[in-house]
Order: structure tokens, then sequence, then C-alpha cells
């Protein structure tokens, strides 16, 4: 790592901030989901006496978290990948090579979905959720929110990748990941 070059070393950088941030969201959203589920078992079954909110709540704090931790997979060098190929390869070139055409691939699938549910969350604009009353807005900007942070991700994870003279994805929080 000490003779990264500069560019490399605020890619990490940056990648880094990013997924600090988002644990530090999946925590507080996880956190909170927990909570709400434990409300709603203590009202149901110790008081007798149920939220109507508890169960909408809890799938939306799901939807945020999880849809959030994509970004984290993909960081991590843990999306679809052709791990039985790139493990065969012997040569770093072709390895860096095929990793960044994966790359593309879920790129373009990124950005298909950050269009597609950006749109999607600009229709819900008029609906609003059952137990909660709040729009829908709230609960589907997760999507388009995930796949440009994993867009961000993926861009940076290629650029660590070509950056790297033995072909392998360096993160800071995972060491040297094979790819």
């Amino acid at each position: 790592m000490e003779n990264e070059k500069p560019v490399s070393r605020s890619v990490r950088r940056i990648s880094a901030l990013i997924d600090k941030i988002v644990s530090f969201l999946c925590a507080i959203v996880f956190g909170a989901m927990t909570i709400d589920v434990l409300l709603g078992v203590f009202f149901r079954y110790v008081l007798n006496s149920p939220l109507n909110f508890t169960e909408e709540l809890a799938r939306y704090l799901m939807i945020w978290g999880a849809s959030l931790a994509i970004s984290l997979g993909v960081s991590a060098g843990e999306h679809v990948g052709l791990t039985v190929i790139l493990d065969s390869m012997k040569k770093p070139n072709a390895r860096k090579a095929l990793a960044v055409l994966v790359n593309l691939f879920v790129f373009a699938f990124l950005v298909f979905m950050s269009v597609y549910s950006a749109g999607a969350t600009i229709e819900a604009k008029s609906q609003m959720t059952q137990a909660l009353g709040i729009s829908m807005v709230l609960p589907k900007l997760a999507v388009p929110l995930a796949m440009i942070l994993a867009t961000i991700q993926i861009v940076l994870v290629s650029i660590m990748i070509l950056a790297d003279p033995n072909g392998r994805l360096t993160t800071s929080t995972t060491g040297y990941i094979d790819i």
C-alpha cells in the first residue's frame, strides 16, 4: 500500500467513506427495525393492545436497510461475478479485463435500476401508506438511492482493480480479495 498511487489512494478513501456512512445508516435502520418489532410484540402479546403501525414500519425499515447494504456488497466485491472463470485465470491482465467486464454489466444494470426506480418513486408521490399515513415516496426512495450508491461503488471498485498490478481488489475493510 505504501507504493500506492495518489489517485488509487483517493479512490480507496472515497469508497471507505461511503462504506462507513452506509454502515452507520444500516446500523441505525436495523436497530430501529428491531426496536419497532419488539414494541409490536410487547404491545400485542403483553399489553394485549396491538399497535397498528409496527408491521408496516418494520417492512419499510427492512427495505431501506437491505437496499442500502447493496453498496457494501459491491464495495467488498461480493456482487455477481464469474469466480470460477476468474479463479482459473493466471494472467493478471486477463483477470482485470474480465473483472472490469463483469463490473460493466453490473454498472449497466445499476444505472437501469436507478432510472427505473426513480420513475417509480416519482409516480408514488400521490400514494399514501396504509398504517403510517406517509407518502409512498419515502419507502420507495430506498431503491434509487441504493442503486446510485452501488453505481458509485462499482465505478470505484473498477478503478481499484485496474490500479492493482496483480489484478486484485484491495479495500480498506476487507484486505485483499482475489477477483
